[in-house]
């Protein structure tokens, strides 16, 4: 999905629109960066605003939501008050929905440009695609356990 002059948050709240899923951010305190739920007609991402210090990070976490209604793993909303909801089915969404969003944010292609630039390891790679140094370095270790390498060379 290649960006015009918007930049990568203004088209991922565009992808949201598009896709009937309402964004809205709130403060809770909770250690979830966000939580998404379905609706008849669509879906809801709440933003937790205590994560969100930069843009980058309200891209990431959003992407990740998105990530999670994209995937179909989107949690029962029942599920804080349904334990036999199994930890791991959890993980396994998180997961997915994290995939999800590194594919869209960090294609391998992006990557390589970063580097191409001069931009080594997360820290640089998260500054130059606008995401956050978590978010570059995971999709570093995703690409690295899919044997995609890069060209690490200037």
């Amino acid at each position: 999905m290649p960006l015009t002059n918007l930049t990568a948050l203004e088209e991922m709240h565009n992808h949201a629109d598009e896709n009937n899923i309402v964004v809205r951010t709130s403060y809770y305190e909770s250690p979830h960066k966000g939580y998404c739920f379905l609706l008849f007609d669509g879906a809801v991402v709440t933003l937790n605003s205590f994560y969100i210090q930069s843009s980058a990070d309200e891209l990431c976490i959003l992407a990740e939501e998105i990530g999670h209604v994209e995937t179909g793993t989107v949690l029962p909303i029942g599920e804080y008050i349904c334990p036999q909801y199994k930890r791991w089915v959890k993980r396994k969404n998180e997961i997915l929905a994290l995939r999800c969003a590194i594919q869209r944010l960090l294609p391998p292609s992006k990557i390589q440009a970063a580097i191409s630039k001069g931009n080594r390891g997360a820290h640089g790679i998260a500054k130059f695609c606008g995401v956050t140094e978590e978010f570059a370095e995971s999709a570093l270790r995703y690409y690295e356990r899919k044997q995609i390498t890069f060209c690490w060379r200037a």
